[in-house]
């Protein structure tokens, strides 16, 4: 007959199993949303600080290159920049004075091409998105723009990914914008994942809304 484990056994496995899983680069999303999570019972909390809050997180979790979060405008329904982590500071404040329309974000516009990878996501290539004159100063590697492509997971000075933030109905509240990796590689699908999660996240508190009990 086997022997009966003790409960010493039985919590000593449980703690390793425990840790495995949190170490494991897979986990890393839980992380990310607990942090995030975290972040939203702070007493007073604006909208603008949870969103430093979360591209501080998700930039430094996923080791991205930089990371930016921009909302709409309640007076003039505009869509800006509001935080950024990574960017060098002349690159942020010319990207901080540009505004966008929500017509920029719809399938159909004119001002940019870009792949949707699913209903919340979309990737903005370097190659169909090319930057001109003062634009280009809008990077963090000026120096880089028009390299080339070499592999399928390279990611590209320009390339960009955003991950829209949705409230109620489809209401575009704002964007996640990011870059590749420290890597010089694409997110990939679980990180990519992770952020729209963590886009459900922030819609959920600045829309205020409650679970009725």
């Amino acid at each position: 007959m086997a022997a009966t484990p003790d409960t010493d056994a039985v919590k000593r496995r449980l703690r390793f199993e425990y840790m495995r899983v949190k170490n494991d680069p897979s986990a890393k999303n839980l992380d990310v949303l607990s942090s995030i999570l975290a972040a939203t019972h702070r007493p007073q909390l604006t909208a603008v600080e949870l969103c430093q809050e979360t591209v501080n997180t998700i930039q430094r979790q996923y080791r991205l290159r930089w990371a930016m979060i921009g909302l709409r405008n309640r007076l003039d329904g505009k869509y800006r920049y509001e935080v950024n982590c990574g960017m060098r500071d002349d690159a942020w404040a010319r990207q901080k004075a540009k505004s966008y329309a929500l017509a920029d974000f719809m399938e159909t516009s004119q001002r940019y091409k870009f792949g949707e990878i699913s209903k919340l996501t979309r990737f903005y290539p370097e190659e169909e998105n090319p930057l001109f004159n003062d634009d280009q100063l809008l990077t963090n590697r000026p120096v880089l723009l028009k390299s080339k492509r070499t592999t399928d997971d390279e990611t590209l000075e320009a390339d960009f990914i955003d991950t829209l933030i949705l409230g109620p109905g489809d209401d575009l509240l704002g964007w996640i914008e990011y870059s590749g990796t420290i890597a010089n590689r694409l997110p990939d699908a679980s990180i990519i994942r992770g952020i729209e999660v963590i886009a459900g996240v922030l819609a959920l508190a600045m829309t205020g809304t409650k679970v009725r009990l």
